[in-house]
């Protein structure tokens, strides 16, 4: 099983960014040490302006009560990413657990909406990243019904794992592709459970992905974190070929439980048109 405890997490997580950064990255003199990948914990805690018995303490997860300023200061010192810095805080400060379950089903209003959304393509999703509807226009992009899927199969990682069909429709064309998604969907995934740190579903998701694909592992394993985003993405549409389309996310929540919306959006209007067409 997957580490449960969010000092537990922090520690992991501060190991695995101290090792990736590199003495002369943050201005100390480069050395031969064979036995240490990246910084020392001495390095970390001399830059971030704390005892070493402090920071390694921070590090075996034995520190509660951390202060924003510390947290600040190591963050520095490991270049951490505005996602990290988050994911860290959220770790570190144990903020108010999120009452909301994921959502396993969709309501009578949300699948009028997704029809109304029709031509745009637009699917429902929950923080497992179960896929729980679409409209016709999200099917006719990906070249097969979502609905055509066994329960098991109708999630975005699987998808992304198993399925070239899904594969080809995000243009995955290549392993370092393919790595790079997995590693954002990790990122997504670990990014849940500092706030779920309790949630049993969670930890059994995560556990079969690590089994089920040695990418997702590592990915996992180097402590990758990412955030939701609102990008353009190209898109390998099953009837009109390549098209950029801008994703927008929208949360629904529905009383304990809570949901996203995806909705693909046109750049411009040839591509509304061709859209409208098919």
């Amino acid at each position: 099983m997957i580490e449960q405890n969010n000092l537990t997490l922090l520690g992991n997580f501060l190991r695995s960014k101290r090792e990736s950064v590199s003495p002369e990255s943050i201005g100390l003199q480069k050395t031969i040490r064979p036995r240490t990948k990246g910084l020392r914990r001495d390095d970390v805690a001399f830059m971030s302006g704390i005892s070493s018995i402090w920071y390694s303490k921070i590090e075996r997860g034995q520190v509660s009560g951390i202060s924003s300023q510390v947290l600040s200061a190591i963050s520095q010192t490991l270049q951490l990413t505005k996602s990290e810095n988050e994911y860290l805080f959220n770790l570190a400060l144990l903020p108010v657990k999120d009452k909301n379950e994921p959502c396993c089903s969709i309501s009578p209003h949300t699948s009028q909406l997704l029809l109304l959304l029709n031509p745009y393509p637009a699917l429902l999703m929950n923080e497992y990243l179960d896929i729980l509807s679409c409209n016709e226009a999200f099917n006719k992009m990906i070249g097969f019904s979502i609905d055509s899927l066994r329960a098991e199969e109708k999630n975005y990682l699987n998808l992304t794992i198993s399925n070239s069909d899904w594969q080809r429709f995000l243009c995955l064309s290549d392993e370092r592709k393919l790595e790079e998604q997995i590693r954002r969907m990790a990122g997504f995934l670990r990014d849940t459970f500092a706030r779920r740190p309790d949630d049993r579903e969670l930890a059994r998701r995560v556990d079969k992905f690590i089994n089920i694909s040695p990418k997702f592992s590592q990915a996992w394993n180097d402590n990758a974190v990412h955030q939701l985003e609102e990008l353009s993405y190209i898109y390998d549409h099953a009837s009109l070929g390549l098209i950029t389309l801008d994703k927008h996310l929208w949360w629904n929540f529905n009383g304990d439980s809570n949901s996203r919306l995806n909705i693909y959006h046109p750049q411009n209007d040839i591509d509304k048109k061709r859209m409208s067409d098919i």
